[in-house]
């Protein structure tokens, strides 16, 4: 009996365990296109890769090791500085007076005009910057002008931009200035022909703000010189017209002839004054009589002359004494003048301004671009992100669309 019943469970195994024919049709059937559609789905994801990944990213690492120039970078550093105002106490004038300081505007003039097309221009009365720039070494890719720029100012301007960076560190106050090309001399000649150019616009804003701030010191001064010999002129026409040198003296002397007339009147009105009481018959009492009256008369005369009319003297001496007066006021704004164009100049020679070199350029022995491997990485990782974003997108339409 237990043979028996081993027996029949060992057919029914082999029963379960042989496949139904119909069975293995029907899951063959279902099985077969699903693998051949996951293939193909696979090989798709896969060339779509090869093309949009690998292709381009081995297209550039062609490009950087087979046909990239090398570049080559000059670097420099300097400040702008200028001499240190006068301070308010003197502990810190000690301090400033042989010192400079730092004049941060004017380095943002400095860098500006760097990256203007003024210095564009003028650096080409310098250097042959379309040679420099177009360079039969460096590549298609490169090189000025490029396959898809023309020749004109506007693109060689814009490719000027891009070979030459001023970058100001605003903690420090120093300003880089960094300058490429396919050529280390050449690169080495621009840097120091736009330090060049740099200083030579800080020479023109110096000439014209010492210009500008002596100008109108200078007008005021030769202002002043016009007024003092316009007041002298008119002294000497004064003298001329009146015959006299100076009134003030001519009226000293008649006041001394008044005086002396005055005190001989007093001695001859004495005299007969004694006369009369000692001699009352005296032949000399009419000549002293008649000297006292001369006295008197000519007395009056020389008051005359000295005031009363607008022939006196005394109107003389006020408009000469006006006109001393104007010519005093003319030297001393002369002098004024003077003072403050001396200032205005020292002034000038304090805001004087100076590029000052911290690194000069260097000619560089070694091209440092351009970064072949961070561009191949940068292009493989973009490349890919894109990818990646592509494939999560369409997966995301696709269940979408089957739910």
């Amino acid at each position: 009996m237990a043979l028996i019943n081993s027996e029949t469970q060992n057919k029914k195994l082999d029963a379960e365990q042989r496949p139904r024919p119909l069975r293995q049709m029907i899951a063959r059937s279902i099985a077969g296109p699903a693998k051949a559609r996951k293939r193909r789905k696979r090989s798709s994801r896969l060339g779509v890769y090869l093309l949009a990944v690998v292709a381009p990213t081995l297209a550039v690492s062609a490009y950087y090791g087979l046909i990239a120039a090398p570049i080559y970078v000059s670097e420099s550093s300097f400040v702008v500085r200028m001499a240190a105002p006068p301070s308010s106490n003197v502990f810190g004038s000690l301090l400033q007076n042989s010192g400079i300081t730092r004049s941060q505007d004017d380095t943002f003039s400095v860098q500006e005009y760097i990256r203007s097309r003024q210095a564009l221009k003028e650096l080409g009365g310098k250097l042959p910057v379309r040679a420099i720039f177009g360079s039969p070494q460096a590549d298609r890719l490169m090189r000025f002008p490029r396959f898809w720029e023309n020749n004109s100012e506007e693109e060689l301007y814009n490719y000027y931009s891009d070979r030459v960076s001023v970058i100001h560190n605003d903690t420090t106050g120093i300003t880089v200035l960094r300058t490429t090309a396919f050529h280390a001399q050449d690169a080495a000649d621009l840097n120091t022909s736009l330090l060049a150019l740099g200083g030579d616009l800080l020479d023109r804003l110096n000439n014209r703000a010492r210009g500008d701030a002596v100008r109108f010191a200078d007008n005021e001064v030769q202002e002043a010189q016009q007024r003092v010999i316009d007041a002298q002129r008119n002294i000497t026409n004064f003298r001329n017209k009146e015959l006299m040198i100076d009134p003030n003296t001519s009226s000293m002397s008649m006041i001394d002839l008044i005086s002396n007339l005055t005190a001989s009147l007093a001695t001859t009105r004495a005299r007969l004054a004694e006369t009369r009481k000692t001699a009352p018959d005296s032949n000399s009492i009419p000549f002293l009589t008649s000297q006292i009256a001369a006295l008197e008369q000519q007395i009056e005369s020389e008051r005359t002359k000295m005031v009363g009319s607008d022939t006196s003297v005394a109107p003389r001496i006020a408009d000469y004494e006006s006109l001393v007066l104007m010519r005093e006021f003319a030297n001393k704004a002369l002098v004024a003048a003077l003072d403050a164009l001396e200032a205005a100049r020292a002034d000038a020679r304090r805001q004087q301004l100076y590029l000052e070199l911290v690194v000069p350029p260097q000619m560089p022995d070694e091209a440092a671009m351009p970064y072949a491997l961070k561009n191949i990485l940068v292009v493989f990782l973009s490349l890919s992100l894109a990818y990646l974003l592509g494939w999560l997108m369409l997966t995301a339409i696709r269940d979408h669309e089957d739910g």
